[in-house]
């Protein structure tokens, strides 16, 4: 007799620095086996079905799903650190072909890693993200772009480069000369990063570097998630789209199980609960996706925190009336 899928109910609660998203989401309770996996022959990577031990090359649809899924899980991971952790600088890193082989993959991961290293024994409360981009330029170079907290500027080595931010010199990647800047600057609509100087780290001593304070978290986020795009995936010596350091903080999800047993996903159920939980009814963002049958709000920590304590009434009006 073949048994048939059970689904229960869930409620996770991902917290974040200012809000929480809440969601409800149902989850099959049958244990099924695992029918195929990949296999690594040879250094080739192989699906291999458990059942049969047929083992045949992924097709190309697989390939572009596994990447899909790979980049939307990194850009979503990216996105929660920046989202909870808070960094003073953002910095470039580019190597020197004079002082080292910057087209040699392992020579440029090395040399990250030791001056990760040595700012790290001087300075163990070092945060940092690191998202490596590969240049389409003839060289294919590699550049490091970072944020780095938690470390004084003197432990970085930061002296005055005489250069700061201008979003108009976009000939020379938005920097300027100080004196250019003063001359030109009355043309423009000034952005807050704008006149910002910019620092060189002298402890990086394979290449050029900049580093500038960051004034916006908002701003920086932003343009740090777009370099998860032009990141390089997985490679013999680059494992991982970027970096992070292991002090990082990390949001506090909860799960929980509100309702079990159920034949079918059960539509009228989870809006049913959507409309008694406070959570939901106090949110102005709660919606409710009819071909998923998922439940997803928004809501601010500290109504969140409000309403844990008892001083919000449960009996507003919800956004679904």
């Amino acid at each position: 007799m073949i048994e048939k899928d059970r689904y229960a109910l869930f409620e996770k609660e991902e917290i974040r620095r200012d809000f929480t998203n809440v969601s409800l989401y149902y989850v099959k309770q049958n244990n099924r086996i695992k029918k195929c996996g990949p296999i690594d022959i040879e250094g080739v990577r192989y699906k291999l079905d458990y059942l049969t031990g047929e083992v045949r090359p992924y097709t190309r649809a697989e390939y572009q799903q596994n990447a899909y899924c790979s980049i939307e899980y990194s850009r979503k991971l990216l996105g929660l650190l920046l989202d909870v952790n808070d960094f003073d600088w953002f910095c470039t890193l580019t190597f020197d072909n004079e002082k080292i082989h910057r087209h040699n993959d392992e020579c440029v991961y090395k040399a990250y890693v030791r001056f990760i290293d040595n700012v790290k024994h001087q300075f163990p409360t070092l945060r940092y993200i690191t998202v490596i981009e590969r240049h389409d330029d003839e060289e294919k170079t590699i550049h490091f772009h970072m944020v780095i907290g938690g470390v004084p500027w003197q432990k970085l080595g930061l002296v005055n480069s005489g250069k700061v931010c201008c979003h108009w010199a976009t000939k020379k990647k938005g920097i300027c000369s100080q004196k250019y800047f003063n001359h030109t600057k009355h043309l423009h609509i000034l952005k807050d990063t704008d006149g910002l100087t910019v620092y060189n780290i002298t402890s990086f001593i394979y290449g050029f570097t900049t580093a500038t304070r960051i004034v916006s978290r908002e701003r920086c986020n932003s343009y740090i998630k777009k370099y998860i795009d032009k990141a390089l995936g997985s490679t013999d010596v680059f494992k991982k789209r970027f970096y992070y350091s292991s002090n990082l903080n990390v949001p506090n999800i909860v799960r929980r199980c509100v309702g079990a047993d159920f034949e079918a996903p059960d539509s009228d159920y989870l809006k049913t609960y959507m409309h008694s939980n406070v959570l939901f009814k106090s949110s102005d963002s709660s919606r409710y996706f009819d071909n998923y049958n998922i439940g997803v709000c928004k809501i601010d920590n500290s109504l969140k925190l409000n309403i844990e304590n008892g001083l919000l009434p449960t009996d507003e009006a919800t956004p679904f009336d």
